[in-house]
């Protein structure tokens, strides 16, 4: 994707509707997603890899996450709008010679366990949804999967991207095994072709090809592609 693509695609998810019953679902994978909050960005490869600092960093409470971009911090306070109403995003630069971005999503310190917990329940349920067991699905459940898929990926792609993949890909870098194996469940669920490779830093999760590119983003973006209409149908 190019650049001009990338930002369109990441305005285009932040708009995209919130579904309120798995919303909850989607703040947690932009918060397991995103970098440790401690952690240093680096400017040349930003936002798809984060190194870590030698020095130990404690975490303080209430901060759910650091992002790259405004885009993704705002998607966060929004889909935590039910459960942390108080959630909000601090904004400001970090780093030495080479300056960064960074954008902050705290809630107040006496919640912060509180909405941990709602984000780790969420997690679980959201996985718990994308495990479809034998080929007889109802519509109903079909479009909860999707649903839960697409939150998958608009988070991830939020978060940590979308990084290069060619010029008709993208690609995703996430350091969180967990995050990895239910982007993965999501896009099989999505019929999206994804490979995932093991590199420093995490998993390297690449979508190739501009069919496969079409249906991702129509998705992400709230959005319902022809191949998703006829699996709902049938």
């Amino acid at each position: 994707m190019i650049r001009t693509e990338v930002d369109a695609l990441r305005a285009a998810m932040v708009r995209a509707p919130l579904d309120p019953a798995w919303a909850p679902f989607e703040a947690a994978m932009l918060v397991r997603s995103a970098a440790r909050p401690g952690v240093c960005r680096s400017p040349s490869t930003r936002p798809t890899v984060h190194h870590s600092r030698p020095e130990r960093v404690s975490v303080e409470p209430g901060l759910l996450a650091e992002f790259d971009t405004d885009a993704a911090a705002r998607r966060l306070v929004a889909a935590l709008a039910a459960v942390a109403p108080l959630a909000a995003v601090e904004s400001g630069y970090q780093g030495g010679r080479h300056r960064y971005e960074i954008h902050r999503v705290t809630v107040p310190r006496e919640s912060g366990a509180q909405v941990q917990d709602v984000l780790s329940r969420s997690a679980s349920a959201g996985a718990a949804a994308l495990r479809t067991v034998g080929p007889a699905v109802g519509p109903g459940r079909r479009r909860r999967e999707l649903v839960v898929a697409a939150a998958a990926w608009r988070a991830a792609l939020l978060a940590v991207g979308p990084g290069r993949g060619g010029p008709d890909g993208l690609a995703v870098r996430v350091g969180d095994p967990w995050s990895a194996g239910t982007l993965v469940r999501a896009a099989d669920l999505l019929e999206v072709p994804v490979r995932a490779v093991r590199r420093p830093g995490g998993q390297l999760l690449t979508v190739d090809g501009r069919a496969a590119l079409t249906v991702l983003m129509q998705v992400v973006t709230g959005g319902v592609s022809t191949g998703v209409l006829t699996a709902v149908a049938g």
